[in-house]
This record gives structure tokens, C-alpha cells and sequence, in this order.
């Protein structure tokens, strides 16, 4: 019996640990999503400027973004959740809004666009 507990919390907790989303290996940026942050990677080669995250909600209602300007090559950062704002000012919260994606946008230093969207996990 306690072997099949212990069976049951281990799979609970490998199901827990890969709360984001992982994208293709060769993306040149890179988003996860946990419950805490929304984690961005510049794989692109060149850093990213004018650089938005959005939180899109089911239904779109409300896009909560996050301006962080500069991304440079090989850049991760972590936004925190509460970090995104609506367009009123409003604080994004997992326990009031459900997201459907999160989008990235930006240009590289040669004014290329990159937009990236993955889905909330």
C-alpha cells in the first residue's frame, strides 16, 4: 500500500515539475510559462529590442503586457506574473484570468520582426 502512495506522489510530482511549455529546439526565442513567471529566451543571435510579453486570456478580454526593451543574445529573463498589466492598470492573476497563450514581439538590431506565441500550460 505504501509502495503504490509513494508510486502515485512520485508521477504527481514528474506532472508538477513540467508545468511550461517547451518549444522547438531551434525557435529563435524561446517562452515557458510556471506559476510564478513567464521565462524568455533570445536564441535569435542578435540582441532584441523594443521587446513586449502579452498574457492572452481565453476570450481575449483584457491582454496583460509587459514592456522589458532590450533582450540580448543568449538572454534569459523571468517576468513575474504580476509584473503584466491590463490596459487599465489591472495586475494579471492566474486566480481571476485564464490565459489561452503568451506572445512575444520584437526587432533585432537589423529591424527584423520576431513574434512568437505559445500556448498557457
Amino acid at each position: 500500500m505504501r509502495f503504490c502512495l509513494f508510486v502515485a506522489l512520485a508521477l504527481l510530482a514528474l506532472g508538477c515539475s513540467e508545468q511550461g511549455q517547451a518549444q522547438d529546439a531551434n525557435a529563435p526565442v524561446k517562452i515557458q510559462t510556471s506559476q510564478m513567471y513567464v521565462t524568455v529566451r533570445n536564441d535569435s543571435g542578435a540582441p532584441l529590442n523594443e521587446v513586449s510579453i502579452a498574457i492572452v486570456p481565453i476570450g481575449r478580454q483584457t491582454v496583460y503586457n509587459k514592456f522589458i526593451g532590450r533582450l540580448e543574445n543568449t538572454e534569459t529573463r523571468n517576468v513575474m506574473l504580476g509584473d503584466f498589466l491590463g490596459r487599465d492598470g489591472t495586475p494579471f492573476s492566474l486566480r481571476v484570468v485564464k490565459p489561452r497563450s503568451v506572445e512575444i514581439k520584437g526587432k533585432d538590431v537589423k529591424g527584423k520582426d520576431y513574434i512568437a506565441e505559445v500556448a498557457w500550460r
